[in-house]
C-alpha cells in the first residue's frame, strides 16, 4: 500500500511538472504565475527533482532533434515536405515523423528555459532564490558582513554552508552580481558558468553575457578558477571566460563599469548598438536601431536607470533619429 501511494505521489507530481511547462511555455504565462511556481519549486526536494528530471526529458528531445539534423542537414521545411510524399519504407516514414515532431517539441523547450531578448523569465529564473525583473535591483545582507547587490535581469541561488570554510556560495544563474566583502568577513564565493570567483577584502562584480562570464575586480583582490587555470586579479582589472578557456586580464574604468550600482549608465563614446544592448537591460520592452550608420555612431553621457526615455530623446535630438514608439514599451530608431 505504500508503494502504490508513493507511485501515485511521484506520478502526481510528474503530471504537476509537466502542467507547469505547458503553462510557462505558452506565451501566457504571468507574474502570478512565475511566483505560484516558485511557491511549488519551495515545497518539497523531490518537487524540484521531478522538475528536473522534466528539464532533462526537453534536452532529451533537443539531442534527438541535434542528431536529426545532422542526418539530414537539408533542414526542417525539406524534411516535412519528405514526410508528405509516401515512403517505400514505412520505419522510414515514422522515424522521420517523429525526429520532426522531436525538432519542434526542442524548440520550443528552448525558447522556454532560455527566451530570447529576455522578454520573459526562464524556468531557471522563476525558480530561483532571488531574482530581479527588468529594471529592478536588489540588495541581500548576508551573514558574516557580506554585502550582496542584485543588478537588473539577475536570478541567484544561495546555498548557505556549501562554500569554502563553511562559508555560502553564491550561484549565478543568469544577470551581473557584485558583491562586497569586508575585512574579517566569512569566507564566500560565487559560481558562475565554468568558474568559481572567490573574493578577498574588497570587492567584485560578476556579470553572464549568453555564454560568456565577466568578473571585475572594484576593490581589493579575488581569484578566478577555471578548469584551464587559476588567475588572481586586483582592483581595476576584468577578465572574460567561457566553459573552454579564460582571457587575458584588462585594465577597466571603474566609473563605467560599477555606474549599475550607483543607478547609472554611463557611456563614453559607445557605439550606438552597444549603449542600445545596455539600456535594453534596464528598460521595460525594446529598443531596436533599424538604421545600420546610426547604429554605429558613438554616444556619451549619463543617464537615470529609472529613465532611460531620456537617452532616446538624448539620441532623436544628437542624431535627428526617427522614433517609432510601439505599444509595450518597444521603440524603433532609425
Amino acid at each position: 500500500m505504500q508503494a502504490d501511494k508513493a507511485e501515485d505521489d511521484a506520478a502526481a507530481l510528474d503530471a504537476q511538472a509537466r502542467a507547469w511547462l505547458r503553462r510557462l511555455r505558452s506565451g501566457a504565462a504571468t507574474e502570478r504565475d512565475a511566483r505560484e511556481f516558485k511557491a511549488w519549486c519551495a515545497r518539497s526536494p523531490a518537487h524540484r527533482r521531478t522538475l528536473a528530471r522534466a528539464e532533462q526529458a526537453w534536452r532529451a528531445i533537443g539531442q534527438a532533434q541535434a542528431c536529426y539534423e545532422e542526418m539530414f542537414p537539408e533542414g526542417r521545411g525539406q524534411a516535412a515536405a519528405l514526410l508528405r510524399r509516401q515512403a517505400p519504407v514505412e520505419s522510414r516514414r515514422r522515424f522521420l515523423r517523429g525526429a520532426a515532431v522531436a525538432g519542434a517539441a526542442a524548440a520550443l523547450a528552448a525558447v522556454t528555459l532560455r527566451p530570447p531578448l529576455h522578454l520573459w523569465p526562464s524556468l531557471q529564473d522563476m525558480a530561483a532564490d532571488h531574482r530581479t525583473a527588468t529594471g529592478e535591483q536588489a540588495r541581500l545582507a548576508l551573514a558574516g558582513n557580506l554585502e550582496l547587490l542584485l543588478n537588473t535581469q539577475t536570478s541567484i541561488d544561495i546555498a548557505r554552508g556549501a562554500g569554502p570554510a563553511g562559508g555560502d556560495r553564491i550561484l549565478l544563474i543568469d544577470g551581473e552580481v557584485a558583491l562586497r566583502r569586508q575585512p574579517g568577513a566569512g569566507q564566500v564565493e560565487i559560481v558562475a558558468g565554468g568558474g568559481r570567483i572567490v573574493p578577498g577584502d574588497g570587492a567584485v562584480e560578476v556579470r553572464r553575457a549568453g555564454t560568456r562570464y565577466c568578473v571585475t575586480c572594484t576593490a581589493g583582490e579575488a581569484r578566478l578558477a577555471h578548469a584551464s587555470g587559476t588567475m588572481a586579479l586586483r582592483q581595476r582589472e576584468r577578465v572574460w571566460y567561457d566553459r573552454q578557456g579564460v582571457g587575458p586580464a584588462g585594465a577597466v574604468d571603474l566609473e563605467v563599469a560599477s555606474a549599475w550600482q550607483h543607478g547609472q549608465l554611463l557611456f563614453r563614446a559607445v557605439p550606438l548598438r552597444e549603449a542600445v544592448d545596455e539600456i535594453n537591460r534596464y528598460r521595460r520592452g525594446r529598443v531596436m536601431v533599424s538604421n545600420q550608420e546610426l547604429a554605429s555612431r558613438r554616444l556619451s553621457g549619463q543617464f537615470r536607470i529609472a529613465d532611460l526615455d531620456e537617452a532616446i530623446r538624448q539620441i532623436q535630438q544628437i542624431y535627428h533619429a526617427q522614433v517609432t514608439r510601439l505599444p509595450g514599451g518597444f521603440v524603433i530608431l532609425g
